[in-house]
């Protein structure tokens, strides 16, 4: 975690000046006996490769890989792909050997949408534009964003009624988008263009996997291509025409949108354009809905899989807020809540993330030319054994343990490491933390009966997720389903 999120009892990594990770310069793998060949995962089909297996389920084939070695060869179609199965070379590629690396696969699948934003931008783009936005995510700003967040979360309990159903995927990923919304442009957007957004996002996220996996022809002869690109068409539209607009009194806010107008490169002085401002609040936008949606769908499906677990988080929801909602200044003092969602982060990240060396490496004593694909799943490093015992088991109490217990600090990259770690981190967590706390201490929510299911998406969520929403006074009236 970052210093803009108090949370103690998460792993820490150095920070520079700049608030992120310095980037180490390149060097050499550490010596060991190189030119050993990764071994090719089975199930590999002609011209096909292992696309059945990544999209039925990738989440147990990435799994299995783990068996094979630390680093193992996958193929795309005819592409190969270097897996790695272990948080040690992941590290490597993210922070040692980071200027050996740059953008990988998903950045094709990416930057239709995103544009030059900091999810896709180039080297020398990307640090001038993080040196830009870096202080507009600081904790003074987070805790301005928290008024927001607080307040989305307070109006979306206030709405629900005892005994309604909801569709807890579909309204906590509504819940972070309108937040964000109202943070970035002061809820100016109209209602039909955030309804657009809430259509469109989640065809292209869940689209970045398929794009990033199939061939290319494929995309174009089934048509998904042209849907793709066209809800990326219709989000940066959105976008760019309130970006274009500018504020309808002609008084810039204290949203992000009016920030960002604002800022100027601390060492040029220069501003950014209205096309890059919108293509770094789509890039907002995509790391900052979905992800937080799903993280707060999980975890409230993991608290009515684990009665012991809720009623701890509430007993601390009770002796801290006693009753009223959660916000910034209430943080540092819900270290359980923190606890919870960080074993949510770690169960469920990212499911894939790719990088492509630039010059010829040396990589886990595998020889990699330029131009080599590599990959690893968050979702998958966050299991290993090695680093978080029982990994399977919903355990938040191994994040509340003194910091020489704490689990490696490279092995726990929820928002990935070195200098492309998420901006937004801190932003993110304190959104969950205040949405969960808030909600909970008015309402319970009690599963439907049935199987839930992951989808593969960029970042993997319920396929659905239905609960009934029963007041906290009740609460024990209603039993575990």
């Amino acid at each position: 975690m970052s210093d803009e999120f108090p949370a103690n009892h998460a792993p820490r990594c150095p920070v520079s000046e700049r608030g992120h990770e310095r980037e180490s310069p390149p060097r050499s793998a550490p010596r060991e006996s190189p030119r050993r060949s990764a071994p090719i995962a089975p199930g590999r089909l002609p011209l096909l490769g292992h696309m059945w297996p990544l999209m039925r389920d990738p989440f147990t084939f990435f799994a299995s890989l783990r068996h094979r070695g630390d680093i193992v060869r996958i193929y795309m179609g005819r592409r190969p792909i270097h897996f790695l199965t272990t948080a040690r070379l992941a590290h490597q590629i993210l922070v040692e050997n980071a200027r050996s690396f740059d953008k990988g696969m998903v950045y094709d699948a990416v930057h239709p949408l995103s544009g030059n934003g900091l999810l896709a931008s180039g080297r020398e783009l990307h640090r001038r534009q993080r040196r830009i936005i870096q202080p507009l995510f600081h904790k003074d700003m987070i805790k301005v964003y928290a008024e927001t967040m607080s307040g989305e979360a307070q109006s979306l309990a206030d709405s629900w009624r005892p005994g309604q159903r909801v569709d807890l995927d579909q309204v906590m990923i509504e819940l972070t988008l309108t937040t964000l919304v109202r943070s970035m442009f002061s809820g100016r957007l109209p209602r039909s263009v955030v309804r657009d957004i809430l259509h469109s996002l989640p065809l292209f996220t869940r689209g970045m996997v398929a794009r990033t996996v199939l061939p290319a022809w494929l995309c174009r002869v089934t048509g998904f291509d042209r849907r793709f690109l066209a809800a990326a068409g219709r989000l940066r539209s959105a976008v760019d025409a309130v970006v274009r607009s500018g504020h309808p009194d002609g008084v810039e806010g204290s949203d992000l949108l009016s920030f960002l107008r604002a800022a100027r490169d601390p060492e040029t002085g220069q501003a950014m354009s209205d096309e890059l401002i919108r293509d770094e609040l789509v890039s907002i936008m995509m790391a900052g809905t979905e992800t937080t949606g799903a993280t707060l769908a999980w975890t409230f499906h993991e608290l009515t899989e684990h009665p012991a677990v809720e009623q701890r988080l509430r007993a601390e929801l009770r002796d801290v807020l006693d009753g009223r909602p959660a916000g910034y200044d209430d943080l540092a003092d819900l270290r359980y809540t923190r606890a919870v969602v960080n074993e949510v982060l770690r169960r469920y990240s990212l499911l894939m993330l790719f990088r492509r060396t630039t010059t010829p490496v040396v990589l886990g004593g595998v020889a990699l030319p330029a131009g080599a694909d590599v990959m690893f799943s968050q979702s998958d490093l966050h299991r290993d054994a090695g680093a978080f015992p029982e990994p399977d088991a919903f355990s938040p109490e191994r994040w509340l343990v003194d910091r020489d217990s704490l689990p490696p600090r490279e092995a726990f990259i929820p928002f990935g490491a070195g200098n492309r770690r998420c901006i937004g981190e801190g932003y993110a967590q304190a959104e969950a933390v205040i949405a969960l706390a808030t909600i909970l201490t008015r309402w319970r929510l009690v599963p439907v009966p049935g199987h839930v299911r992951r989808v593969a998406a960029a970042m993997p969520r319920p396929r659905s997720l239905p609960m009934t929403v029963t007041p906290v006074a009740d609460e024990g009236s209603v039993p575990h389903v």
